[in-house]
């Protein structure tokens, strides 16, 4: 892979040396504590749960994320992309963090206590919340052109010099 002009050879192996001396030892405690601990953390099941969800990961919610974004993207004005695509960021972040409670993944009918609200509703108006504040962000975003549109009294802003050379 060709390296950005500019940077230089010991950038990305300085940054893979830091991340080694700090993962390394943090994987290892990690490790340690699932076979020490074996009788509650199932460790052939802790496996086959990390395997299983880089899998899904992988296979199905970055195409399907991607896809999302290329569409999303394919519609959406110039300007408006950046707030759009932290919408669908923060979308994507309320919906997967919302879905077992939502799905009621823990509710036990003998303890009402545990999940008790509509966690569905709590995660829509989370998601209707920040579409508002993408509306906003992308009005405010087209809000300086309006402004010198109507300041200068021309429909469109000319960034040309006349072709006279006033």
């Amino acid at each position: 892979m060709d390296r950005p002009p500019g940077l230089p050879e010991t950038t990305s192996r300085r940054g893979l040396l830091i991340g080694l001396v700090l993962g390394v030892p943090v994987i290892g405690y990690g490790l340690r504590g699932a076979f020490v601990d074996a009788d509650d953390t199932h460790p052939t099941e802790l496996a086959r749960w990390v395997i299983g969800a880089a899998l899904v990961h992988d296979l199905v919610v970055v195409p399907v994320a991607a896809a999302v974004a290329l569409l999303v993207r394919r519609f959406t004005p110039r300007r408006a992309w950046p707030p759009v695509r932290s919408g669908l960021v923060a979308t994507g972040v309320f919906v997967a963090v919302g879905w077992p409670f939502i799905r009621g993944y823990g509710r036990d009918p003998t303890n009402p206590s545990l999940l008790p609200r509509n966690y569905g509703a709590g995660v829509a108006a989370a998601v209707v919340v920040v579409w508002l504040v993408v509306a906003a962000w992308v009005a405010w975003r087209y809000m300086p052109a309006r402004i010198t549109r109507w300041s200068s009294g021309s429909r469109r802003p000319s960034t040309r010099s006349s072709p006279r050379g006033r």
